[in-house]
């Protein structure tokens, strides 16, 4: 264990393993050599060592514990339950032992047991940031946004270091509409203050030639190279990328590839896998490969690299796609949008970078390569309309269901569907809150979240999409526009809330964007009461989103390579002298 201690991990490795060479059942010796495996990686490795350990040592929660953490990573979570279940009985205190159960049972989607855990994690120690910081995820994605806000500000309180938490508050704030844009960019600029600008004195010249007309190497950082949404909208672009323009470098933190990773893998010029680096080494890597633009695809949301960022390991920085909101920090210099998203004098002053509007839209949609046909309007054969919301259930707001419920009371025979609603106290929170606006349960249809393919089918159902307000949806708009569904969106006044509004503008659908709520109402109530409209709408939408802006990546990335020639060059004028 003493290697252990100083960190000597691959010499405890071989310590343990030269124990199990003489004693193949020496307890201790297979408990400690599964526990170096896991910190390695090697959790398929560890997983029949700390089973054998857990066998021989039963009572042993620690054991249990470690083989319950491998069984995870492995996704084998019911394995991983039961043996957490047998932790916590062994050691009712082991506060660990809860907190992961609790993550295993979101994992299952058993959400009301994952809160029991919280629940009695909170009892053992009310002061945990680790347990404010997992309880918000599990509120947040439950849609209890303002109580997710609580227990985020909470753990970045306890631990002001805590950079995950402080970045789950502030983009769990773009989901409420109890705070202004103003205050939200203001806890952006916090975060920023806090985490970010200390590392500015770690800032190095570059040595990158400052001269144009040459390829310039492009890196492109994110958790989410795989099957995410991010891909959909950066797969097109990567492919299109002109290799006389743009030398492309992906930078991937994917902890478990999939498809996805290989087929962008195939596409990318260069592919550096930075699982398991810290934010310093992967700087050192971006400097190393002389990057000269370095862009972020992930923003504030999960497994973010924004200290990377912070550290400036390329000259210019820029944040696009992942993340609809400003990093805060003054080390990102630009972010790509475009003059719908944030039209010209509207929003500048809530971002720390310098907006670049592309001239038609700021990102491209890669369609599904199988989906079903588009339908009839459902309203034909039925006679009664079917709304449908198939975005985060975290995304749907008190002040959404209101809006919602107004145009189902205008409207008394129309029916809503929501796809993401989970089974247990969430359905009957969901249901309650509308039962208060005067809507029965008889008029909802409440479907936890299904797999892709049942998912696409299920626009066949549904009329008419209504998107939430003040975060509005992006890859689902896309994909419910794909399936011929119109959409109504409202039109906010900052990024997050203007999504909408630019991909409905892309496919000629500027009628179904409203100016406020009244105007949202207003809107759907119309569209509802058209079927012929609806059907004439929905019949050609496919097509025209195909023709579109929208799914247009070559022509997308072209103008991206203008804007990042214009960045550079914007860059070698002012860095004439030297540095700062």
């Amino acid at each position: 264990m003493a290697r252990q201690r100083e960190g000597d991990i691959a010499g405890a490795e071989r310590d343990y393993r030269s124990i199990l060479g003489k004693q193949p059942e020496h307890p201790a010796a297979l408990h400690l050599l599964g526990h170096v495996l896991i910190l390695q990686g090697k959790t398929a490795e560890a997983v029949p060592l700390l089973a054998q350990a857990a066998a021989l040592m039963p009572d042993d929660a620690d054991v249990s514990f470690n083989l319950a953490h491998a069984l995870q990573r492995e996704g084998r979570l019911s394995a991983a339950e039961q043996a957490l279940q047998g932790a916590v009985a062994s050691r009712p205190e082991f506060l660990a032992a809860w907190l992961s159960l609790a993550g295993v049972m979101m994992d299952m989607d058993r959400l009301d047991e994952a809160e029991e855990c919280f629940h009695r994690a909170l009892e053992l120690e009310a002061d945990f940031a680790e347990t404010h910081y997992n309880y918000g995820n599990l509120l947040h994605r439950e849609g209890r946004v303002g109580e997710a806000i609580t227990h985020y500000r909470a753990a970045a309180d306890l631990r002001p270091d805590f950079v995950r938490a402080h970045s789950n508050l502030v983009y769990a704030l773009n989901f409420s509409s109890e705070f202004s844009p103003e205050e939200i960019f203001k806890e952006h600029r916090e975060w920023a203050h806090r985490h970010a600008e200390p590392l500015a004195a770690t800032i190095r010249p570059h040595t990158n030639p400052r001269t144009t007309g040459r390829p310039l190497r492009v890196g492109y950082v994110s958790a989410n190279f795989r099957d995410h949404a991010v891909t959909y909208f950066f797969e097109s672009t990567l492919i299109h990328h002109d290799p006389a323009r743009v030398a492309v470098y992906c930078y991937s933190d994917v902890v478990r590839p999939d498809a996805h990773t290989e087929r962008l893998r195939r596409a990318a010029g260069v592919w550096r896998d930075i699982a398991g680096l810290d934010d310093e080494s992967v700087a050192e890597l971006v400097r190393r490969d002389g990057i000269d633009i370095l862009v972020d695809l992930t923003g504030h949301t999960d497994s973010h690299r924004l200290l990377t960022f912070a550290r400036k390991p390329a000259p210019v920085q820029v944040t696009w796609n992942g993340y609809a909101n400003t990093t805060g920090m003054s080390a990102v210099d630009y972010r790509v949008t475009d003059a719908l998203a944030d039209p010209p004098g509207m929003t500048e002053h809530l971002h720390s970078e310098k907006l670049v509007r592309l001239p038609e839209i700021y990102m491209a949609f890669t369609p599904p390569p199988v989906s079903p046909a588009v339908s009839a309007a459902p309203v034909l054969e039925a006679g009664h309309i079917r709304f449908g919301s198939f975005n985060a259930l975290s995304k749907v707001t008190p002040q959404v269901i209101r809006v919602w419920s107004d145009i189902l009371r205008a409207l008394p025979d129309a029916q809503l569907s929501m796809f993401t609603v989970p089974a247990g106290r969430t359905r009957e929170r969901v249901v309650r809150d509308f039962a208060l606006r005067g809507i029965s349960d008889e008029r909802l249809e409440l479907i936890p979240k299904l797999p892709f393919p049942q998912f696409l089918a299920a626009h066949s159902r549904i009329d008419i999409a209504l998107d939430p307000f003040p975060f509005s949806g992006t890859t689902t708009t896309c994909q419910t526009l794909w399936m011929g569904v119109p959409i109504v969106t409202l039109a906010g006044k900052s990024h997050v809330s203007r999504v909408g509004v630019t991909m409905l503008s892309s496919v000629g659908l500027e009628q179904c964007v409203a100016a406020d709520e009244n105007d949202y109402v207003r809107r759907a109530v119309a569209l509802a009461s058209n079927p012929s409209r609806l059907q004439e709408m929905r019949r050609g939408l496919r097509e025209r989103m195909n023709s579109s802006p929208l799914t247009n990546g070559a022509r997308l990335t072209r103008f991206l390579e203008d804007a990042y020639a214009k960045m550079w060059e914007d860059y070698c004028h002012n860095s004439a002298g030297a540095e700062a």
